[in-house]
């Protein structure tokens, strides 16, 4: 047997990721062309507001229109879509392709039903397409998440499993079509809405919203506005106009989105972290999603994004009892020990990630103090939410699940 050394180890690895993004630039060059014109006209979910009482439908069109409208109503009315929404439509600046981006945000819904919509289009209105608000009481909910999410076949077999979970909504911490904020990779985005529009449905035919947090790879390095510096981030998914935000899940869930020095430092953050920790204490479970580790699984402990978010969130994470950081960034499959104070404790934060939800997958570094599990392993998460406990399942893109955890909620939370 040919024995090779840690250094050609290194090189070829090197090749494989090289030949790897090739390969993505050719499927990318020759797919792309076809890719948007069969998604337009097609809906795509975010909230802008409380994802029990709003939805924001968004859709792409080659031509701009005289209207952007939907026509809606309950499930359960039967046909009678007698409700009318109107909204508005932009253009990415610099984009050469001519697209038009619409957005309805839809405002009093019931929470915890299911609505059925068409998009007024100029050929007439779309097919119909459904959604389901999140309920506001305390019956159990389920979501997924996962990070660094480029479109390949590894995203597609992982989105397919996932929706046969049938999850409310999926959260995505990151580095979603890796387009790096560059008007020119379009390509990398048509191949993504095409890839969710063929698989981000429940089988029964439900949409799925998407909730987008912000890493590194949305954005281009430019000294300008956020909107210029990250113009798909922006321009296709409306959820409020900042990269930070926050959102209640039901009476049992609080959800902080952050940026990790992207476009907004981690200090300029604090204090809007301090009020939605504060404002969710009295939630069972408070979870916060953000693109660069705390607890990184492959890159430096030291590095500069980890460091400051120990510095400037950890604390906040550990006075407030946060119950789960979603990470991500490190193209690896991560689960930690329960942490507090940058110490083992048994009644700590846990951390999960490490974004591996399409890109190729590296190997984590070993003998990490704070890791319970790591490996290589392509996956998003399942995460069951009730009033006493969460349920993590981290499912591959073979649908089936090869890790799991189980958070409980303080006992005077679930007291109150």
């Amino acid at each position: 047997m040919r024995k090779v050394s840690a250094f050609g180890q290194r090189i070829d690895a090197t090749i494989r990721v090289f030949l790897c993004g090739v390969l993505f630039v050719v499927v990318a060059a020759v797919a792309t062309a076809s890719a948007a014109h069969e998604y337009y006209g097609k809906p795509y979910l975010t909230w802008q507001g409380s994802p029990s009482t709003t939805m924001t439908i968004n859709f792409h069109t080659q031509q701009s229109l005289e209207s952007v409208a939907v026509v809606y109503g309950l499930k359960s009315d039967g046909d009678s879509l007698d409700h009318r929404a109107e909204g508005a439509s932009r253009q990415i600046p610099g984009l050469a392709d001519g697209r038009h981006v619409h957005s309805v945000e839809l405002t009093g819904l019931k929470a915890g039903e299911v609505y059925c919509f068409r998009i007024e289009l100029p050929e007439g209105l779309s097919p119909v397409y459904t959604f389901k608000t999140i309920p506001e009481g305390c019956e159990p909910i389920r979501f997924a998440v996962g990070g660094d999410a480029l479109a390949t076949p590894i995203f597609n077999g992982l989105v397919k499993n996932v929706a046969k979970q049938e999850p409310l909504f999926l959260v995505i911490g990151g580095d979603l079509a890796y387009a790096n904020g560059d008007v020119k990779q379009i390509g990398r985005w048509d191949l993504w809405f095409k890839s969710w529009h063929e698989h981000g449905t429940t089988p029964e035919g439900r949409l799925i919203p998407l909730v987008m947090a912000i890493g590194n790879h949305e954005t281009n390095g430019l000294d300008a506005a956020n909107e210029v510096r990250a113009p798909f981030y922006f321009g296709f998914f409306p959820q409020g106009g900042n990269t930070f935000f926050a959102r209640q899940f039901s009476a049992n869930l609080g959800m902080i989105v952050l940026d990790s020095g992207h476009l907004a430092k981690h200090e300029s953050q604090v204090e809007f972290l301090e009020e939605h920790l504060k404002a969710f204490s009295q939630l069972p479970f408070r979870v916060a999603v953000y693109h660069v580790p705390l607890y990184p699984s492959y890159r430096p402990y030291d590095g500069k994004s980890s460091a400051a978010g120990r510095t400037h969130w950890l604390p906040l994470f550990d006075a407030h009892g946060l119950t789960i950081g979603f990470e991500h960034h490190d193209h690896t499959f991560k689960r930690t020990k329960r942490l507090r104070n940058n110490e083992l404790n048994e009644e700590g934060t846990l951390y999960v990630g490490d974004g591996s939800a399409g890109v190729v997958s590296r190997k984590p570094k070993k003998g990490r103090w704070y890791i319970e599990k790591t490996s290589s392993e392509s996956h998003l998460w399942i995460v069951d939410v009730s009033p006493d406990k969460i349920r993590l399942s981290a499912l591959n893109r073979k649908g089936e699940i090869f890790d799991e955890a189980t958070v409980e909620a303080a006992a005077a939370v679930v007291a109150e």
